[in-house]
């Protein structure tokens, strides 16, 4: 499937998929009856099967994931890697053609003979779209998540090639463009402003709150561990959809649930399906 832009079943709106942060009882959990948060595949499902690979993202798609998230690199001839790490080293197999180096110092004809699990190789952005579609035809949206700032006008040219305009009008864009770096986020502003954006940190602070409102975000995300009450108040104030990441464990899952959030991205949708729906009938 080429980069050309095509017409594209809108996503799905599943019932579970929050409008806001749902309303908690006085113990934490949510209301009965009230939406879930949505749950963002983790680099695909990144416990179970190669990270960032077609393969992690086909099976987080299968086991729940209503969004999927993926990580951008640039290789050195300029073509986008979807990898996790600057380098190839940790995700590398031991029997892969080649196993180390920084992924900026090679080439994409380089990247295309590492292995990474499974006899997986990194994919491109464009792969990640083609399969980021359900069996019924209606889209997944990815979180493309920008590594190194220099990949933003690559990921630009790639969303706006392969999704009509019209695609970025409705109520569920086919992605968002998400990084830690305000820069690349800006590059991407200025570059198409009809991108949603969401910037994304370890601890928030007002400084954080301050640039995100100059971007213009969609969503903010805050890792669990450091997000506070006040980070979901202030998101809700300033019209702010909230993702929490990584829930890795019971008590991240139960944390994320008791803070309230519009998304929760987890390395393993079907145990954090499963889960979320004890804790919140418990």
């Amino acid at each position: 499937m080429t980069a050309a832009a095509r017409t594209v079943a809108p996503a799905a709106a599943p019932a579970t998929v929050p409008a806001s942060v749902p309303p908690a009882d006085p113990a934490g959990q949510p209301l009965p009856g009230t939406r879930l948060p949505a749950l963002v595949g983790h680099r695909g499902a990144a416990a179970v099967e190669p990270e960032n690979t077609v393969l992690s993202f086909r099976r987080g798609i299968a086991e729940g994931s209503q969004l999927l998230e993926c990580d951008v690199h640039l290789s050195s001839d300029g073509v986008d890697a979807i990898i996790h790490d600057a380098t190839i080293d940790r995700t590398a197999q031991d029997d892969s053609p080649l196993r180390t180096g920084a992924v900026a110092d090679l080439t994409r004809a380089q990247l295309d003979r590492v292995l990474v699990g499974g006899g997986e190789h990194l994919p491109t952005l464009e792969q990640v779209l083609d399969v980021a579609v359900r069996e019924d035809g209606a889209r997944v949206p990815v979180l493309v998540e920008i590594k190194a700032p220099a990949a933003a006008r690559r990921v630009v040219e790639i969303l706006t090639a392969y999704f009509p305009g019209e695609a970025w009008d409705g109520p569920t864009p086919p992605a968002l463009v998400i990084s830690f770096h305000a820069e690349a986020l800006r590059a991407v502003k200025e570059a198409d402003a009809r991108l949603p954006l969401l910037l994304t940190t370890t601890a928030t602070s007002p400084e954080f709150f301050e640039t995100a409102q100059e971007l213009g975000v969609a969503q903010v995300g805050v890792r669990i561990a450091d997000a506070r009450q006040a980070d979901v108040l202030r998101a809700r104030e300033l019209g702010m959809e909230l993702n929490l990441w990584t829930a890795r464990s019971e008590e991240e899952l139960a944390r994320a649930l008791e803070l309230g959030c519009d998304t929760i991205t987890v390395d393993d949708p079907a145990w954090a399906t499963t889960l979320m729906e004890e804790l919140v009938t418990a």
